[in-house]
């Protein structure tokens, strides 16, 4: 009883969950012989569920324990440090032969066991192992699947001609042109890109080229889905504004359309993980796109994939460089691992090349069409590579140039470069630097998250929306006008914490930010005019969507305070009493994981005073990106930004 006596003081100390002490729980009263070191491998997975991961990858234990399970947790208290076992124990008493021991073990081996073991590599839950099966099969099935389904597969000189009536003619290679190709060619594409790399662009014209080659008279049923609803609304109206641009011709199939929530569109039962569509009740849809797919876990991609028609198309779109999903797995960035590299199979860029534009010469002779540079290409690449020959990924950005202040940060954080990074962190912080491309990216080091220094910063960058507040509706036509300045000033000014808690996280800058804004006759979590909250929940009898950003306003003195948010039809606003909203929370500072799916005009990432393993590549990636014409990041040190750029994220899987 060693063994389970340790894991039971790691759980009263807080080093693992109750859910992963009950899984080991049962497991050990379950089997008859060696059930200690099978449970205790159980609880392990169970834990780093709970990470993110949708299995233990057991080589990386055998090699690494502490920094596989992140164990002792960085909240251990000395005394829990005195009481524990350390992981390297506990792995060093499960025994040498542990590994055949776990292979023979009912836990493992009988039918519908609780464990599922792949070879020497990875220990499952048996739901999440059949999540990945079930995504596997089903991407694999959709990969083989040539189009259009009723007739021939498109001829790539008919392709051509469809590709410049809707991008033009040129001779050099257009990475969009050559997504829309690619979707055309099977049942399943993945366009991935950075921020202002033309994804909406790319994909209404996709959608264009689709109706265009569709195999029947009838329009195909096209549905629009994103993981949050500020991530939908966001989608729906860039996709619709963007089929504004293109010919009549195209327009009149392409008519607008409603993006939703991945749970609507799959439909929520009351109480039950199950959704309505399902395999038994697939969804009515020709093609299914979904946006912002880094956000995707693994359960929601199988029972996406489930819920699909054998004949419906899936595009996912996307950043693979953002961070994965809050729950199990990082779908996107599996996938979509090598990406930057091509790996195209040649006989795929044989295909592509003959798609891309013919433009003329000086005597009206056609000349040979861009091509895929070879360096993208891989002899093997369909047997090693079969995701990437269903992927895109776009490389230029019309947001951010690459050399200049914030595309500058982005990429040298994102390729983990830390040469000029840290020589801009410590001339920035000295108030050095000179050079007028660096001019919208600042570096605020504090050591504390009190300081004056962050307090003019939020008092100058919420000063706008406390004037729009006074002023009320008699500066404006109407009310209207005035809540839709409101609801625009949000999207001007944001912090962005990097975690939840703590002195410098999430809450406590709402706290500060509630407190130098309004003083101390209100607190962040009191209903007060003025206070910006965020949806936390999916909430259909008021249809409000996790993600949502509102505003607490007051029209005029004889009317009680309201919530105003943006309502789904273009232009509508809507004004709720508060009584009337459950989950939310004050949203002057969100954390990044949140702030997906959104821009800000000026954005303020900070940085806590203390390394962490949430520090990360992706995380300061993330955050920086969602800034549109200024960043200021924060932070007490210049070396953590370093260390956090030299740490990635490692999210276990076998999806590829």
């Amino acid at each position: 009883m060693q063994l389970m006596s340790s894991l039971r003081t790691w759980y009263e100390h807080g080093w693992l969950r109750a859910i992963d002490l009950s899984l080991a729980e049962y497991i050990y009263t379950k089997l008859e012989q060696d059930a200690e070191p099978v449970a205790v491998l159980a609880a392990l997975v169970s834990h780093q569920l709970g990470r993110g991961h949708p299995c233990l990858e057991l080589e990386q234990l055998r090699a690494d324990v502490t920094a596989t399970l992140q164990l002792p947790p960085e909240h251990a208290s000395s005394e829990s440090l005195r009481a524990c076992a350390s992981a390297q124990q506990m792995i060093a008493e499960l025994g040498t032969d542990i590994w055949t021991k776990l292979a023979d073990s009912a836990a493992v081996s009988e039918a519908n066991s609780p464990l599922v073991l792949q070879g020497q590599e990875r220990l499952y839950l048996r739901r999440y192992w059949d999540y990945e099966q079930q995504i596997k099969r089903d991407l694999f099935a959709r990969m083989e699947r040539h189009y259009p389904v009723a007739s021939e597969p498109v001829a790539s000189d008919e392709l051509r001609e469809t590709l410049d009536d809707l991008f033009g003619r040129s001779g050099s290679l257009s990475w969009q042109r050559l997504a829309c190709a690619m979707a055309v060619r099977s049942g399943f594409t993945i366009i991935t890109g950075g921020p202002g790399t033309g994804k909406t662009y790319t994909v209404v014209r996709l959608l264009a080229t689709l109706q265009q080659h569709r195999p029947s008279a009838e329009p195909l049923r096209i549905r629009l889905a994103a993981p949050t609803g500020k991530a939908a609304k966001r989608m729906e109206d860039s996709i619709n504004e963007e089929i504004k641009r293109l010919p009549a011709r195209y327009t009149e199939v392409l008519t607008e359309n409603q993006a939703v929530t991945l749970h609507r569109l799959l439909g929520t039962r009351a109480r039950s993980r199950a959704f309505r569509h399902n395999a038994g009740n697939p969804l009515l849809a020709d093609v299914v796109i979904i946006d912002e797919a880094s956000m995707v876990d693994i359960e929601m991609m199988a029972a996406i994939t489930a819920a699909l028609p054998p004949d419906a198309r899936l595009i996912l779109l996307g950043d693979k460089d953002q961070l994965a999903s809050v729950e199990a797995g990082a779908v996107l960035g599996q996938l979509c691992e090598g990406a930057e590299n091509g790996h195209y199979a040649p006989e795929l860029a044989t295909w592509l090349d003959a798609t891309q534009s013919e433009h003329a010469s000086g005597d009206d002779k056609p000349e040979q069409s861009a091509q895929l540079p070879r360096k993208l290409l891989d002899e093997q690449g369909k047997q090693q590579w079969p995701y990437l020959q269903h992927t895109v990924m776009l490389r230029e950005s019309r947001r951010f140039k690459a050399e200049e202040g914030i595309g500058k940060l982005a990429t040298e954080i994102n390729q983990q470069q830390t040469t000029w990074l840290s020589e801009w962190l410590r001339d920035a912080s000295q108030g050095q630097v000179t050079d007028s491309k660096l001019a919208n990216i600042q570096f605020l080091q504090i050591r504390k998250s009190s300081a004056d220094s962050l307090k003019k910063l939020v008092l100058a960058g919420y000063q706008p929306l406390q004037e729009l507040l006074q002023a009320g509706p008699a500066a404006f036509t109407d009310v209207t006008a005035w809540g839709e300045a409101l609801l625009q000033q949000l999207e001007q000014f944001q912090l962005l914490a990097a975690l939840r808690r703590g002195d410098w996280g999430m809450q406590r800058l709402n706290e500060l930010a509630t407190l130098w804004l309004h003083g101390d006759r209100v607190t962040s979590e009191q209903w007060f005019v003025g206070r910006p909250v965020m949806i936390t929940h999916n909430d259909y009898s008021l249809d409000l969507r996790n993600g949502d950003i509102g505003i607490v306003v007051q029209a005029s003195p004889d009317e009680p305070p309201r919530v105003l948010f943006r309502g789904h039809k273009k232009g509508s606003l809507r004004w709720l009493l508060p009584s009337r909203l459950t989950h939310v929370e004050t949203a002057y500072a969100m954390t990044i994981h949140k702030s997906q799916g959104s821009e800000f005009t000026h954005t303020v990432v900070v940085v806590p005073d203390h390394d962490t393993p949430l520090l990360t590549k992706e995380l300061l990636y993330t955050g920086i990106t969602r800034a549109r014409e200024q960043l200021t990041l924060v932070c007490a040190e210049p070396k953590l930004v370093l260390q956090a750029t030299q740490r990635q994220i490692e999210r276990g899987g076998g999806l590829t």
